[in-house]
């Protein structure tokens, strides 16, 4: 049997569901894709101790050798490895399953070739894919010959036309709820429901109600990984990248502001003293280099002038002028919580109302994190974070006074 699906792990239940409780070798384009379809049919009411999904050789093939499972997912290249390590014995399977074998690369369709060698010429076998052509024909030829057919177009039959217009975020699929609130912030709309923020569709069936669902001058936004770009772009026309802000947009955004302060300063001149202070540096290392290092410490504050040398006039103003002073927020999850920086960022975002360029470095280390924040929202951001939930643990954080630089003093 072969069918047509979108490359959506639940597309594909309708076709693993009836299987019989007998061993059963699914083969995925990678780890990734085995592991989600095991959730999905365990979501389904599978029992989880018939589902096996490789995403460790070593532990995989420990769990082999007490006998083929009643339904085994791999990556096919973790299974090629598997049977040249002696663990998997393909011959066992009584039913095959590709799933999307037409997204594989030539290394993969090499080990799909050795895989299958070893299996059972009677055993059943079920292909299902994503979009139709010349690849899709030879993998047919080879491992599906005379196989019942399902949602395959006719001959020469056209492609379907598609839904509208479309836009897509690239995102893995259990993220849509941050990437939405991502999506809502950047477009910033009058009303959030006037967003149509959706995963692949798991059919065209659905694909054509969520397109109905989207506001007549707003198309339909998907948050959708790589390998299901392309059968979205068989349905819909146009079909475009959104573009969000990214951590790096936001750095940029804070070099400029550096920058424009800079040149202001340079502007304005009387340098003198400063001048004089560096120009012993500049017979010892590259001017730029000493710059970056003024820069450096008049951020971290270690550039205070002496009290009996307190200037008084604006032109003795210190050379940090106009940048922006940064504290550090010590949050009580790390590494161990599956934490990572865009968690962090959507968090303070969403609870303390803080805009991503007013947000510094992240550093997520094992047992908690550091964040900078624009010195004057400090107290707000770890207020607004303390209690607040991230990656399902309910967190603490509170303003490092120890590493992180100090407030700016106003007045």
């Amino acid at each position: 049997m072969a069918a047509l699906i979108p490359p959506v792990p639940e597309a594909a239940l309708p076709y693993l569901l009836p299987i019989p409780e007998h061993p059963t070798l699914v083969l995925a384009p990678d780890a990734a894709r085995a592991v989600a379809v095991a959730c999905a049919l365990e979501a389904a009411g599978r029992p989880a101790a018939g589902v096996v999904a490789v995403s460790g050789l070593a532990r995989a093939a420990r769990r082999l050798g007490s006998g083929f499972p009643p339904l085994l997912l791999a990556a096919v290249e973790d299974a090629a490895a598997l049977l040249r390590r002696s663990a998997l014995k393909p011959a066992e399977a009584r039913t095959i399953v590709l799933a999307w074998p037409d997204e594989l690369e030539p290394d993969g369709i090499a080990a799909l070739e050795t895989v299958m060698s070893e299996c059972d010429k009677e055993a059943q076998r079920i292909l299902l894919a994503s979009l139709p052509g010349p690849a899709l024909d030879t993998l047919l030829e080879r491992f599906a010959w005379k196989a019942m057919t399902f949602g395959f177009p006719a001959v020469d039959e056209p492609p379907p036309l598609p839904c509208g217009p479309a836009r897509f975020v690239v995102a893995a699929a259990d993220r849509v709820a941050d990437v939405r609130r991502r999506i809502l912030d950047a477009v910033n709309p009058e009303r959030d429901d006037a967003l149509q923020v959706a995963a692949c569709p798991r059919s065209r069936e659905e694909a054509e109600r969520v397109f109905a669902a989207a506001p007549g001058d707003s198309p339909p936004i998907f948050v959708a990984e790589p390998h299901q770009l392309p059968w979205l772009r068989r349905h819909f026309h146009p079909l475009t990248a959104l573009r969000l802000p990214s951590a790096a947009d936001a750095a940029e955004r804070r070099a400029e502001r550096i920058r424009s302060a800079l040149a202001g300063i340079i502007e304005a001149g009387n340098l003198d003293r400063e001048l004089l202070a560096l120009s012993p540096l500049f017979d010892r290392y590259d001017p730029a280099d000493v710059a970056a290092a003024a820069l450096r410490a008049a951020q971290a504050g270690r550039l205070a002038m002496h009290s009996g040398e307190a200037a008084t006039g604006a032109a003795d103003a210190p050379v940090a002028s106009g940048i922006a002073a940064w504290a550090k927020i010590w949050v009580g999850v790390g590494k161990k919580d599956s934490v990572r920086a865009g968690d962090l960022v959507g968090a303070i975002v969403g609870e303390a109302k803080v805009p991503g360029e007013r947000i510094g470095k992240i550093d997520v280390r094992d047992l908690y994190t550091l964040v900078e924040v624009r010195a004057e929202d400090a107290e707000r951001v770890a207020g607004a974070l303390t209690g607040a939930t991230i990656r399902g643990r309910r967190v603490v954080a509170r303003v490092d006074r120890g590493s992180g630089p100090p407030r700016q003093r106003r007045g």
